[in-house]
């Protein structure tokens, strides 16, 4: 969707003659290829070639534009007009007419709705949305009387004008000549100054919902789940004249693959277009051309799933490996938490010797965390104690089992040891050094909805080698692939569950978050935190700079309401599988809401976890301080901390368009 000065001209005209009671606005009062671009974002139709008429939406869009004309451009409601309980306008917009519209200005973008979007979720405005969505009359600066702050909302207009985007049913209609534009374009995410087509194409792509620019000013461009589907099927067919791929078609193709009935006119353009083979089987561009079929019907949403990785994680699974090839030779050597402690302890002394002699006196350069342990290691007598004052490898061990990178098992001796998941081994065989959840979000952003990600997001994928230079690598495919796949297991550090807990179920802005945590933590374990928070699918950073708590993330923010923010791992992964473990072999009582456990079923219980005599005694001791397990049944907090898991791992209603890497 994309609404620009001749876009708002031709509203406003079809919406005039209607009042005059003319049946409909002759095309030749009109540019046509801005009534073909309006045609496609469902805001008016063809009563006949040349006779055009607004739809439903495409009414309310012009009334709702001419609401604020009639408001003006300058500042209204510094009287502080009430609008509904404590809350009064303090500072609102209007909206110039089109005649005085820049040419490039957009009042509706994918830009603009994903700002819409996020100031809806969040129910505040951004920092990145303020200036965009005031400037257009979308947003109104407001007093709150209850909470005594100021704050940024969307105006009734605002509000209106998602609607309205949510309501429209875009048109998917790639003729010959489109389609050869489609190929020839970056799958993106990519700068949007690479993009050299006519303005109406790029119109149309954006009409129909294929491609998407990034917030706050378009700097970045992207096809859209719906786009890189309909590219992909573009790539490998649809080569012939006219229309190549449209909503008919499509209908066509997937009504012939439910039946395997099709006219011999219909299936022989099919074929013609490299969807069907001559056999009648499917053809892979007629695969991607049903996946577009299925992502324009069921209009992808969700939040963008992400991943996180750090450097240290990364050290720990090449240790996991490495122990694992020496255990071949010596079992003796398995990864025990003993053993890996001790091959850490040897890496981390070689890493900081080679580090102290490559920088001797100008540790300055480093970032500061790293000085600070450098200049510690300087000082230490005992290298395994300045490894355990510097490094916490049960915290690492924990988060890498959170994103099922890791797991704890059982060996034959009854000891934990820990295993590469296959996931563990994708990851250290593509060997990033460092994965955020800022760069995996700049290619899973776009496969979301209508949406492009942001200019740091884009900027960090960039720099960590997940993008190329017009779409994702091989390694960002990867990141993206694990990042809907991943079961997650919740996983919080004492710093983590602060953040965690300042976010809180209302959210906050990103300025808010580091001036509020500015006196207790670093910023740079903020930022730690808040990649690891995401990763974990319990808060999401939206792109106008908000910050919210997922519907996992406001369960496990009530799953924990009890517990003392001061506690070192007020959640763990072996925490929920001995939780789990335990609602198994229990028995439910609903009305108490609580699962009863008889005693001599806890050995059943730990089997089930696969956890370690050990493992498992340490998680029941964690379970029964923090007042999820009582002495024989496991209570409503913990039931709350297990739904708060499920909804980590609900699927996205949309599914991730997959490619082979």
């Amino acid at each position: 969707m994309v609404i620009k000065k001749k876009h708002a001209e031709v509203l406003e005209r079809l919406l005039k003659d209607e009042e005059q009671e003319l049946p409909f606005t002759p095309l030749e009062v009109v540019d046509e290829p801005t009534a073909r671009e309006l045609e496609l974002m469902g805001l008016l139709r063809f009563a006949s070639p040349v006779r055009l008429v607004p739809t439903y939406w495409g009414k309310e869009l012009a009334l709702l534009l001419r609401e604020l004309y009639a408001l003006g451009p300058k500042p209204h409601g510094e009287e502080e007009e009430e609008v509904g309980g404590d809350i009064v306008v303090r500072e609102a917009w209007g909206l110039r007419p089109p005649a005085e519209w820049d040419e490039g200005f957009r009042f509706l973008g994918s830009e603009v709705i994903a700002l819409l979007e996020a100031a809806e979720r969040a129910g505040r405005v951004g920092p990145e949305g303020v200036e965009p969505l005031m400037s257009r009359g979308l947003a109104a600066r407001v007093w709150d009387r209850e909470r005594k702050r100021e704050d940024v909302a969307l105006t009734d207009q605002g509000k209106r004008a998602l609607e309205i985007y949510r309501a429209l049913k875009p048109g998917l209609e790639v003729d010959a000549s489109l389609a050869e534009v489609i190929r020839k374009l970056p799958m993106g995410p990519a700068e949007s100054a690479r993009l050299s087509l006519p303005e109406h194409e790029e119109h149309l792509l954006e009409a129909m919902r294929l491609t998407a620019y990034s917030v706050p000013n378009t700097e970045i461009f992207a096809f859209t789940a719906l786009g890189q589907a309909v590219k992909r099927a573009l790539v490998l067919g649809g080569y012939g004249e006219g229309d190549v791929l449209t909503e008919d078609l499509l209908l066509a193709l997937a009504d012939y693959v439910d039946t395997g009935q099709a006219t011999l006119a219909g299936l022989a353009t099919l074929q013609a277009l490299g969807y069907v083979g001559p056999e009648g089987e499917l053809l892979p561009a007629g695969e991607w051309a049903l996946e577009a079929f299925r992502l324009f019907r069921d209009k992808p949403e969700g939040e963008a799933l992400t991943f996180d990785v750090d450097e240290e994680e990364m050290a720990i699974l090449r240790a996991v490996q490495a122990l694992w090839e020496k255990a071949r030779t010596n079992p003796e050597e398995r990864p025990t938490f003993e053993n890996l402690r001790r091959e850490m302890v040897d890496r981390k002394v070689k890493e900081y010797k080679a580090l102290l002699e490559k920088y001797g006196r100008k540790l300055e350069e480093l970032p500061k965390k790293r000085q600070e342990i450098a200049r510690r290691f300087q000082e230490a007598k005992d290298f395994l104690r300045w490894y355990e004052e510097n490094f916490n490898l049960r915290a690492y061990l924990h988060s890498l089992e959170g994103l099922q990178l890791l797991r704890s098992v059982e060996d034959e001796k009854g000891k934990e040891v820990f295993d590469l998941t296959p996931f563990g081994a994708q990851v250290l065989e593509d060997g990033a050094e460092r994965v955020s959840a800022d760069a995996v979000k700049a290619i899973t952003t776009t496969r979301k909805r209508f949406a492009a990600p942001n200019l740091s997001w884009y900027h960090a994928a960039r720099e960590e080698g997940l993008l190329g230079s017009g779409e994702p690598s091989r390694r960002g495919y990867l990141y993206a692939d694990l990042a809907e796949k991943v079961e997650r297991l919740p996983f919080l550090t004492t710093y983590e569950h602060l953040v965690f807990r300042t976010i809180g179920q209302k959210g906050i802005t990103l300025p808010e978050l580091y001036q509020v945590l500015e006196a207790r933590i670093e910023r740079e374990q903020v930022t730690f935190a808040l990649g690891k928070l995401e990763a974990r699918r319990l808060v999401e950073v939206l792109p106008d700079g908000n910050v919210v708590e997922t519907e996992a993330g406001i369960l496990m923010d009530q799953a924990l309401s009890a517990v003392h923010e001061g506690v070192g791992f007020p959640v763990t992964p072996h925490l929920v599988r001995l939780l789990r473990a335990l609602r198994e072999v229990g028995t439910l009582y609903v009305k108490e809401q609580r699962v009863r456990i008889l005693p001599r079923n806890l050995a059943e219980a730990r089997r089930r976890s696969g956890l370690s005599e050990e493992a498992f005694a340490d998680a029941l001791e964690l379970a029964r301080a923090l007042g999820f397990v009582g002495q024989n049944s496991l209570n409503s907090a913990g039931l709350a901390l297990l739904e708060a898991v499920e909804k980590m791992n609900t699927k996205v209603a949309d599914r991730y368009v997959e490619v082979a890497y």
